[in-house]
Parts: C-alpha cells; sequence; structure tokens
C-alpha cells in the first residue's frame, strides 16, 4: 500500500486549508498588500482594512504580516481571529487581554488603561499593532469602539495601528460608517487568475517538497480555477 505523498514523493500535505504562512504564495497583489502595510504600520501614516472574496489569500498574507513585525522588538503585535462579538466592551476586554492591559469593571475605566498603555508605549518608541482578521464579523458596536481608539493619536502620528481583514462584506460595513471610511485606507484582493492558480499550486507543491512539477495539464488547471 502507497498513500500519496509516497506515490507523489512528498514531505507534506499542499493542499491543506489552513493559512500556513510558508504556503502563500507571493503572487503581485499580495506583495502589495504586505508593502503597503508594513509602511503603513512603520511610518504610522494610519489604519487599514483589506477586503476580498474567499481563499485569496488574506489570511495568510496577515499571518505573514505578524510574523515579519512580531519579530522586531520596536512592533508589539496583537492578532484577534474571528472576533464574533456583538458588544464593544466585550471587544475591548479581548483587545486589552491581548496586549496584556488590565481590564476594568468599568468601561470607561478601561478605555483610560489603554489610552495610558498606548502613551507609555509611545514614550518606549514601541508601535502597537492590532490585527483582527474575519472582521466581516464586526457589528456597527465594535466598528465604533475601532473609529474610538483611533482617536488616540499625537498631532502627528496614531498611537495605535490597525489592520482590519476580510471578506468583501467588509468595505460594504465600513462604507456605510462614513466617519469611519474617511479614516481608513483601503486594500481589496480581487480573484486569482488562471495563471495565478497554476503559480500558487506549483508553488505549493514545492514547498511540500515536490521533486518534478505538479502533476496537473492545462485543462486540470481551468476545471480547479471553475
Amino acid at each position: 500500500y502507497m498513500d500519496l505523498l509516497q506515490y507523489f514523493q512528498l514531505n507534506e500535505q499542499p493542499f491543506r486549508i489552513g493559512p500556513d504562512p510558508r504556503y502563500l504564495y507571493l503572487s503581485d497583489q499580495v506583495k502589495e498588500a504586505l508593502a503597503k502595510c508594513e509602511y503603513m504600520a512603520k511610518e504610522r501614516i494610519g489604519p487599514i482594512y483589506i477586503y476580498g472574496p474567499i481563499g485569496s489569500g488574506k489570511t495568510s498574507t496577515l499571518r505573514r504580516l505578524y510574523e515579519r513585525l512580531h519579530q522586531e522588538d520596536r512592533y508589539n503585535v496583537a492578532i484577534l481571529i474571528s472576533p464574533n462579538i456583538k458588544s464593544s466592551n466585550s471587544f475591548l476586554r479581548i483587545i486589552l487581554e491581548s496586549f496584556e492591559v488590565k481590564t476594568e469593571r468599568a468601561y470607561d475605566q478601561s478605555l483610560k488603561n489603554f489610552e495610558t498603555f498606548l502613551t507609555q508605549q509611545h514614550a518606549e518608541n514601541k508601535v502597537p499593532l492590532l490585527l483582527v482578521d474575519e472582521a466581516q464579523n464586526m457589528t456597527r458596536d465594535t466598528l465604533k469602539l475601532i473609529h474610538y481608539l483611533l482617536n488616540f493619536e499625537t498631532a502627528t502620528m496614531k498611537l495605535l495601528q490597525i489592520v482590519l481583514v476580510g471578506q468583501e462584506e467588509l468595505s460594504t460595513r465600513i462604507l456605510r460608517y462614513p466617519e469611519l471610511a474617511s479614516r481608513m485606507f483601503p486594500i481589496a484582493i480581487s480573484p486569482m487568475s488562471v495563471p495565478e492558480l497554476q503559480d500558487t499550486i506549483e508553488f505549493r507543491w514545492m514547498v511540500a517538497g515536490g521533486k518534478s512539477a505538479a502533476p496537473f495539464d492545462e485543462e486540470s488547471y481551468k476545471m480547479i480555477y471553475a
């Protein structure tokens, strides 16, 4: 008996659906999204929201950004996954816990604690960065909290850098909230083309240990794309 990995001489499964950053193929638009996020964070220019269809590499892009900046002492990075939370109070508590900031029973006092933390980080030349995945699940109340947190700033920069990532509904939600939309920079990730899909599959095949080309012909790629 020979399993698929043995048959194709692979070290691991190349097409798992988990967002393993090793398998992120850096297409031109993914490279551009990463470069924009890194630049905006490093220069403290402002918050970003990234939106696109399922399977376009948004979560893997976010994980790659986390890996890159988390390794640098200057950045204090917190990443939240699938924040399907209804109230701003609950969302604030999760944010504070992610940055290891003390929470309080009173919402206003928790906000004050966070402001103090951000001010201290700024004094230490640290850049707090909040990454939120599956942000299309955010409610009006939690988006209001994001809007409020953007008020923590000096005369020249934001004290908290924010990147929201979600499916295409995220853009719709934010655009319905003009006060927030006017303060965030959008990045759209488009669906893959057939050549991009082929490049992605061949890249994943190589990462998984493939010693020869992926075993698909042109028609197979068209079927997979469909």
